[in-house]
Parts: C-alpha cells; structure tokens; sequence
C-alpha cells in the first residue's frame, strides 16, 4: 500500500524513524518528521469529506498508524492531538465500510487493518479513560464480527472470540463510569451496578470462562519455525498470552462494572493467574510485548510486592522496544 501511496509511505517513513531513535535512545529527528507529515492531516480529513465514497485502505491505515504511534510516542510530530481522535477517524472509516464483516470478507489488506484497529481501540478503551469514547451503537457496528472464531492471531496475541468480549466488557465499563466515576475521576464508594449491568457482567464472566478454556482454541497458522524447541516455545507463549488477556478482561468487570474491591477474592486471583502466565513468556520476546496491557491491569491490583516487582521489572524491560509510554503507566504500580 505505501508503495502506491505518498503520504501512507511518508508516515511508514515517520514512524520508522521515530520508533528507531528511541530504540537507541537518540533524539528525534523533528523536522524531517514534520515535513514528512505535513500533508497527512489535512487528506485524512478529505477522504471523509464524501460521505459516498468508499475509504480507501491506504487512508485507513494512516489514521491507525497515527494513533499507534501517538500511544507509543505522544507528540512524536509535535502536534498534540489525542490518539483518540485519530483512533476516532478510523473508525469513522470502518463504518463507512459497511463494518466488520464486510471488511474481513473483501480483501486480507483491510482484514490486517481491522485487526490492528481493534487491538487498539477495545484495549485503548479499556485502559485509557472514557472521556470522548464513541457510543455503544458504533461499537457494536465495528464489532460484528463471527463470535466463534477461536483462533488466536499473531497481531493480536488473543482470539477473535476475545476481541469480542473485550469489546463488550469496555462498553459495560463505559457506561458505569457516568454513574461510578466522580468529576474529577475519583470513584464513588456507594456506587452498585444496577441488575441489569450486574446479569450482564456476570453473562460476560461466563463468556470469558468458556473462551479461555475452549478446546476449539487453535494456534495461527502463520506460526512456524524451523527448530522443534523454537516452535514449541512460541506456542506456549502464544497460549499464555491469549490467557492472560481473558484474565485480564476479568479484573475490569470485577473492578469496573461490578464495583469490587482490589483485595476482593475474585480479583485477587485473577492477578494472580496473570502473574504465572508471566513466567511462560520469555523475556526480550515478542510475546512479552502484547503483554502490556494484562501486565498494567494485574500491576494496578496487585498486593503482593514480589509480583509488584516481577510486573515493574518486565515492563520495564519493554521500554527496550521503543515504547515510549511504558514510564507512564509505571506510576500507578508504584504508589
């Protein structure tokens, strides 16, 4: 696609050359990235423009690319704009599409690229606050997706399945917080889910249970190597990570809908179930990087200071990737 496209090959250019520098720990080259991204803004905002027409896969992909490299890197262009409204635009696109099931059945491009929208949004959503999140309505559009598809995928480190629920879960958890979260964010220690949100929640732990324990779970095909050993230890880790997102999906329900307290029994062994799933991931590895998300969600719930520890030290070591942002979501995990 970037071939065939300048601006999309001027941001692959710009996000290469953003995540390189910090990967050895140099400045970055400010202005050649702000001339390559001069244009960019300004066409994404064209391609919506015509409601009739159908948003190419190159536009698409620049705004998923904006948005991962702001969470990665915030204000890499040195234009503060929120991840959020790239992510936003994108899925405005997606929309425009006719959704997900119309776009994982024309073409493997526009499959990739709704894969890599909804690893960001459902967990951007889970993790990111609730300021300016889209409806309900426009979630369930984007997410219409086949329920029984067990196959874990390698970009997203958990099955379709999950996705799905995830999504579920961070719609539950939006819709709590008008009600649960104060003004200035502190929660309201009296507040309970109505029954209606309650049998909800429970219905999505059930969910949880069953996808993460499904034996129609499969590997994805992409997976393969040429040593035994190398082969093994990427299976096993793709199933812990497919795991510990559906633990880590819980400890949100527990927490967010159902207004449990961190030391609740539920949540504690959760964390705990995460935490062991740590120690089938190889650290450097691949794997360890998806692992952000479960590892932030058990950190912030932790009691225990030896798994406060193990959690800092790996995602400490995930900074190692260029990930810019990891310093910030440190600071819950140590107060």
């Amino acid at each position: 696609m970037a071939l065939h496209d300048p601006d999309l090959m001027n941001l692959l250019l710009a996000y290469s050359a953003s995540h390189r520098a910090r990967l050895l720990q140099q400045p970055e080259p400010a202005t050649r990235i702000a001339l390559w991204v001069r244009d960019i803004f300004s066409n994404l905002r064209h391609a919506l423009d015509d409601p009739s027409k159908i948003v190419s896969d190159s536009s698409l992909a620049a705004a998923i690319m904006l948005a991962s490299l702001e969470i990665i890197s915030p204000k890499a262009f040195g234009v503060e704009v929120p991840w959020q409204q790239h992510l936003d635009v994108a899925r405005q696109m997606i929309a425009a599409r006719g959704g997900a099931k119309s776009m994982r059945d024309s073409s493997a491009g526009s499959y990739f690229l709704l894969r890599w929208f909804a690893y960001l949004d459902v967990l951007g959503r889970l993790i990111g606050g609730h300021q300016g999140l889209p409806s309900i309505t426009m979630s369930a559009i984007v997410y219409d997706t086949d329920e029984n598809d067990y196959q874990i995928d390698c970009m997203l480190g958990f099955t379709s399945r999950c996705v799905s629920i995830l999504a579920k879960i961070a719609d539950l958890a939006t819709l709590c917080a008008t009600e649960r979260l104060e003004e200035d964010h502190k929660v309201r220690p009296e507040w309970e889910p109505t029954e209606e949100i309650r049998q909800q929640a429970e219905q999505l732990i059930e969910d949880l249970d069953n996808a993460r324990t499904s034996t129609l779970i499969q590997h994805c095909p992409h997976l393969q190597s040429s040593e035994e050993a190398t082969y093994q230890w990427d299976n096993r880790e793709m199933a812990a990570t497919n795991e510990a997102f559906h633990w880590a999906g819980l400890v949100h329900l527990h927490r967010r809908v159902l207004s449990k307290a961190s030391t609740d029994v539920d949540v504690q062994t959760a964390v705990r179930e995460i935490v062991s799933l740590l120690y089938k991931v190889r650290k450097g590895s691949s794997a360890e990087a998806c692992l952000l998300f479960p590892m932030f969600t058990a950190g912030c719930d932790a009691q225990d200071k030896k798994q406060k520890a193990l959690i800092m030290d790996r995602m400490k070591g995930i900074e190692d990737f260029g990930m810019s942002q990891v310093s910030l979501l440190l600071s819950p995990l140590i107060q």
